[in-house]
Formats: C-alpha cells, sequence, structure tokens
C-alpha cells in the first residue's frame, strides 16, 4: 500500500528514520527483537521503521511464489515420472515505460523508476528463481533426499559515472586562469560493472553427510522375467516354462526404521523335483522390519534435512528481500545522480548565456571605443570555456542515463519503449531543515530488528546446527534390532545398510528364501552391528563441524558488529553532508555578491573584464559544488536508510511486489 506519507518522502528526498520503541539496546538478545506489532501503518514517520521489523518477520513465513519463475511438474503427490517445465524467461519491452513517454521524453519519477527495476531488473528475476529453488529443495528433503543448497549471492548495480561529487564538476577550480578550458576523459567513466556479494556465513567446506537418511517415499522395486527349465537331450518330457516375479515394497520411517514387504516365487521352481508345479501356488512372502538403536536413531536426526531446507526457504525469502534492498538502493543513487547531474548541465548552461551576455556587451563597448579588443578576446575565450563544459556536463548525463536504463529494462538502452529517448526526471533534491536523528543507540537497535542481511545470518547458525547434530550422531555406532517373517522361506535375513546417501534411491533387498521347500514359515530376529572399532573419519568430520558451527557463529556476530560500524558511519556521513551542504550554499550566495560587486565596480571603472570573468567563472564553481554537496547528502540520506534496513518501507515498496515483479 502506498502511503500519503511515502509520497510525501519522496517529493521532499526524505522521511525521517526513527527507530521503533521497542527497538533492541545492544547487549540485549536482539533475535527475540523481530516479533508481530499489534499496531496498523500509521502516518507517522517513525513507525515506519517499526513497520520494517514487521515485515521482516512476515517476509520469512510469507508463502507467495513466482508466477513465471516456477517450476510446473505433473502428479508430484503420485507416480510423478518427467513432465517437468517451467516457463520461457522473456525478454520483452518495458511496458510500464510507455506510458511515461511524452514530447520525446521518458518523464521519470523516482518511483516509476524503482517500478520498472523491480519488474525488469535481470539481478531481481534471478532472485526470484531461487525461491522457487529453495522451495524444491524442501520437496527434495520431504522425498528423504539431502539438500543442494541455497543461492547466498546478492548483486550490486553499476556505481554510474560516479555522480556529481567526483572533480569533474569542479574543473573550474583546477584552473589557474578561468578562461582556460580543461578537457576530461568521458571514456573511462561508463562504469556498468556490477558486484557479486555473498551473504553466506558458513565455512567453503560442507558439513559432513551425517547418517544415511530413511526412504520416506515408498518405493516398489522388483523383476519379473520368463523362465523356461528342460533337458537338453528331451528326457523326461516337454520343457518347462513360466514366468518369475520377484517384487518387494521398501518403506523408510522417520524414526530410522525401514520396512520390506515382497513377494517371491523364483525358488520353488528353480529347486522343485519335479517340472509340474504351478509357481503361483506356493509364492513365499518375506516381511522384514530394521530398527536402529544408535546411528540414524530418532526424528531430530532422520528430518533434519527436511528442517534445515524449511530454514532455506526462510532465508531465501530473505535474500530476495536483500537484493531488492540492493537493487532499489543502486537505482536510488543512478536516480539522484542523474538528478545532480542534469541540474550541474543547466548550471554550466546558465554560465554559458551568462559569458555569452558579456560578450555581448563587451563587444558593444569595442565598438563604441570605450573598451580595448583584448577585453573581447578575453571574453570570447570565457565563452569558449563556458560551451566546453556544456558539452561534458551533458555528455555525463547522457551516459547515466545508458546506465540508469540497463537497470530499468532487460534489454537495457536497447529496449523498444526506452530506446534513444532522453529520461527527464521528475523530482528534486529538497533538503529537510533538520535530520531529526534518534539516539545512537535506538537506531542501532532498529537496524538490528530490521536488517534482513542479518536475520538471514542467524537463521543460517540455526540450520548450521542441525547439521552439527547429524554429524555427531554418524559418529555414533551402528547397532540395528532387526525382525523377519516369510510364509514358505528357508534363508536368514542378510546384514542390510538401512536408508541411503541422501538421493531416496533405496538399496535393493537381497531375495530372501532362494533354497529349499520351503514347508514351513520363518520367524527371525536380531542385531546386526557395524562397530568401527577407531572411527576416526566420523570423529574427525563431527569435531570438524562443531568448529564451522563455531566459525559461523563468530561471522555473524562479526556481522552485528559491522551493522552497528555501518549505522554510525552513515550517520556521520551525512551529518557531515549536510555540513558540507551548507558551506557550499553561503559559498554560492557569497559568490554571487562578489560577482554583482565586481561588475558593479566595472561598471563606474573601478575593475576589470578580466576580473569580471574570473569571478563568473569562480561562481559557475560554486554552484556546481552547491549540486555536488545536494547528490552527496541525498545518497548519504538513502545509505542511511539501507543501513536501518527500512529503504524499502520508506520507498513504498513491498516484498510481494518484489516477487510478483507487479509494483501499483
Amino acid at each position: 500500500m502506498r502511503l500519503i506519507a511515502l509520497g510525501n518522502a519522496r517529493k521532499t528526498g526524505v522521511v525521517s528514520s526513527a527507530p521503533p520503541e521497542n527497538a533492541v539496546k545492544p547487549g540485549a538478545d536482539w533475535r527475540r527483537a523481530a516479533m508481530p506489532f499489534a499496531l496498523p501503518i500509521l502516518l507517522i514517520p517513525s513507525l515506519l521503521a517499526a513497520q520494517a521489523a514487521v515485515d521482516l518477520q512476515s517476509i520469512q513465513n510469507n508463502k507467495t511464489t513466482p508466477k513465471d519463475e516456477s517450476a510446473k511438474m505433473r502428479g508430484k503427490d503420485f507416480l510423478s515420472y518427467g513432465r517437468v517445465s517451467a516457463p520461457q524467461l522473456l525478454f520483452g519491452p518495458a511496458e510500464r515505460a510507455r506510458a511515461l513517454v511524452r514530447d520525446g521524453a521518458i518523464h521519470l519519477s523516482l518511483y516509476d523508476a524503482l517500478a520498472l527495476a523491480i519488474e525488469n531488473n535481470l539481478s531481481v528475476e534471478v532472485a526470484r528463481y531461487s525461491l522457487s529453488i529453495a522451495g524444491l529443495d524442501t520437496l527434495r528433503a520431504s522425498g528423504g533426499g539431502n539438500l543442494r543448497g541455497v543461492d547466498y549471492t546478492v548483486t550490486e548495480g553499476p556505481t554510474g559515472v560516479g555522480g556529481p561529487g567526483s572533480p569533474l564538476l569542479n574543473s573550474a577550480a583546477s584552473s589557474v586562469t578561468p578562461t582556460t578550458p580543461t578537457v576530461n576523459d568521458l571514456t573511462s567513466l561508463n562504469v556498468l560493472n556490477e558486484t557479486n556479494t555473498s551473504l553466506s556465513e558458513q565455512s567453503l567446506a560442507p558439513y559432513a553427510s551425517g547418517p544415511p537418511l530413511p526412504a520416506l517415499e515408498p518405493t516398489l522395486v522388483g523383476q519379473t522375467g520368463f523362465f523356461q527349465r528342460g533337458n537338453p537331450f528331451g528326457i523326461g518330457g516337454d520343457p518347462f516354462r513360466y514366468t518369475a516375479v520377484n517384487y518387494a515394497l521398501v518403506q523408510g520411517f522417520s524414526s530410522g526404521a525401514q520396512l520390506e514387504a515382497g513377494v517371491n516365487n523364483s525358488a520353488q521352481t528353480l529347486y522343485g523335483l519335479k517340472p509340474t508345479y504351478d509357481p503361483f501356488s506356493q509364492p513365499n512372502i518375506s516381511i522384514t522390519l530394521s530398527q536402529p538403536l544408535l546411528r540414524g536413531q530418532g526424528r531430530e536426526v532422520n528430518l533434519r534435512y527436511l528442517r534445515i531446507g524449511a530454514i532455506n526457504q526462510r532465508i531465501s525469502r530473505l535474500l530476495f528481500y536483500q537484493q531488492l534492498i540492493s537493487t532499489v538502493y543502486g537505482v536510488a543513487r543512478l536516480y539522484w545522480d542523474l538528478v545532480s547531474l542534469t541540474e550541474n548541465a543547466a548550471v554550466q548552461r546558465q554560465s554559458l548565456e551568462a559569458a555569452r551576455k558579456l560578450y555581448d556587451d563587451d563587444k558593444a563597448q569595442v565598438d563604441q571605443g570605450t573598451l580595448a579588443p583584448l577585453e573581447l578576446t578575453r571574453a570570447q575565450s570565457l565563452v569558449t570555456t563556458s560551451e566546453l563544459n556544456v558539452i561534458q556536463a551533458e555528455g555525463l548525463v547522457r551516459q547515466e542515463e545508458v546506465i540508469l536504463k540497463s537497470e530499468l529494462a532487460r534489454n537495457g538502452s536497447g529496449d523498444a519503449v526506452l530506446g534513444e529517448l532522453p529520461i527527464v526526471t521528475t523530482d528534486t533534491i529538497n533538503v529537510p531543515a533538520t535530520e531529526d536523528l534518534k539516539p545512537m543507540d535506538e537506531l542501532v537497535g532498529a537496524a538490528m530488528s530490521a536488517r534482513a542481511d542479518v536475520a538471514q545470518a542467524v537463521l543460517q547458525v540455526q540450520s548450521d546446527e542441525i547439521a552439527v547434530k547429524g554429524s555427531r550422531n554418524a559418529a555414533l555406532p551402528e547397532i540395528d534390532v532387526v525382525g523377519n517373517f516369510q510364509t514358505r522361506g528357508s534363508t536368514e535375513v542378510p546384514f542390510e545398510s538401512l536408508g541411503t546417501s541422501g538421493t531416496a534411491l533405496i538399496n535393493a533387498p537381497a531375495d530372501l528364501a532362494i533354497a529349499g521347500t520351503r514347508t514351513s514359515h520363518i520367524y527371525q530376529a536380531g542385531v546386526q552391528l557395524n562397530l568401527p572399532l577407531r572411527n576416526r573419519v566420523a570423529q574427525s568430520d563431527a569435531a570438524r563441524d562443531v568448529l564451522q558451527l563455531r566459525q559461523s557463529q563468530a561471522r555473524t556476530h562479526l556481522l552485528e558488529n559491522q551493522v552497528r560500524e555501518q549505522v554510525e558511519n552513515s550517520v556521520i556521513a551525512l551529518r557531515t553532508a549536510r555540513s558540507a551542504l551548507s558551506a557550499a550554499a553561503e559559498a554560492r550566495q557569497y559568490q554571487e555578491q562578489l560577482v554583482s560587486a565586481e561588475r558593479d565596480k566595472f561598471s563606474v571603472g573601478a575593475s576589470t573584464n578580466f576580473l569580471v570573468v574570473q569571478q563568473e567563472s569562480y561562481l559557475a564553481q560554486a554552484r556546481s559544488t552547491e549540486v555536488a554537496a545536494k547528490s552527496v547528502w541525498i545518497k548519504a540520506r538513502i545509505a542511511l536508510d539501507r543501513a536501518l534496513g527500512d529503504l524499502l518501507v520508506k520507498n513504498g515498496i513491498s516484498y510481494e511486489q518484489g516477487v510478483s515483479g507487479d509494483v501499483k
């Protein structure tokens, strides 16, 4: 829902970043802080940050799935063989942009830019596929399979041409003589590189596989074949022919138990005294039940991947949310850079107009004989320098447009709608009178409750703890109780390893009762053992996994420290940017007064044309510096919002909109 407060925030360029009232103080258990709020969303900025924590909890349990990024499976509940498909990845035009085209240009607000990015940005699209992939991992675990893992990569967008904080907008100050042009190499500024950051807190080495998993899906195995028995010399009558049947059903259970039930008719015919036996008159039916006592025993161990898979689904949602944050942050920076670069180009054009006016005035005086021709040459030089500054400023604008389009459309600047059309930014940077920042401890507490990267790191530690329990269980000896019943058998139950290696593909049970006349029922019970006398491999795996868990815990705590550092640095940067902006605004005002005074002195013959030209150049520099300071301030503002974790909330974008790719 787009709130009025959020709309006003986009117009002013800032929303108050007050944390929730129940923000956790440093040293408290911040993991308990992300709990649902009973209050509705109010049009009060201080509650917007609190809403970020509410959304963070709902995101973890949000089951919204992407429409076009999910696989379609036929009959996944029973006899699901093949028939798996997924919609093709589309690279169509950015249709939303059609409504923004007016007078041969794209009139783009910040919200429109963010909406286009969420709908079309390929980094967001990749993250949508990760949501569906995590769901398939859970499906795999429910059948007794291990997990294939989660992609923890988050992509940061391009930085653009460097923004108006770069020296390009301050080149006039580097020239001793204001009329000497400075040429900048614009070919090195088109920065399009994206960076991938892994949010994994786990070690590069995977955890040990742990004890075998029970085959939680019932599996039918068997064999049907043609059989013929006869004397090669024709003695004893015609050959005997029949169809052999040997089938078994295997089912594993969460306790680790395994049930095998099968029917076998081959032995009776193979070893019978006469060829007249009916192979189906006395089939052998065998039922075997096995239960681990130590290794592989218990639901906590055997359902570990299912539990980790459920945690990974929650992690994948938080990672997707983090990708949305990174994309919104990157697009917002590009947009505000474009706003500032466009404003700087306007400043340079104003300077060019002033230079041309000065040239016209000087020319008139030269024609009247009241001014030396040399002064006209100085004025002409200023015009030429100003023209070059305009060309370079407008070139930066065009480059920034190309980079921004690369984030807004799947085909970048080659999009059928965006194409070669210029972008007209409709939002401006309006700086509020004060920042109204809360105390640092409250800001840090709010960030700990609202940061998706922190929340997913905590979930990673939880999944690691489950994996370690499996490793510890695998270090126990294998002792299984086995019971068997056969209707017409004569063989003992062979040693059999229970469960699977995580593929849910069972080991076919041995052919029970392959000899004898099968004249009586068979009852068997016993214990099977597998006792490594030194057990060094399993002990090493368990010990290593415990240490890797400690590493994950340390990395997570390090991330918490980094969050505090990011918040503190963002606050410092914002305050510094505001001070710099105030100084730049005052400098521009003073320079305007100096230009006016120099012109008045020149009009009465108390100054020279050169000094007027010099002051005009300094004024252009002061105006560009103020534009750069504004750009630095707005980027410091959104950097703080990102550090606090409420950047999406303040821009009116929800998790559901990101998943569906439909921003209203």
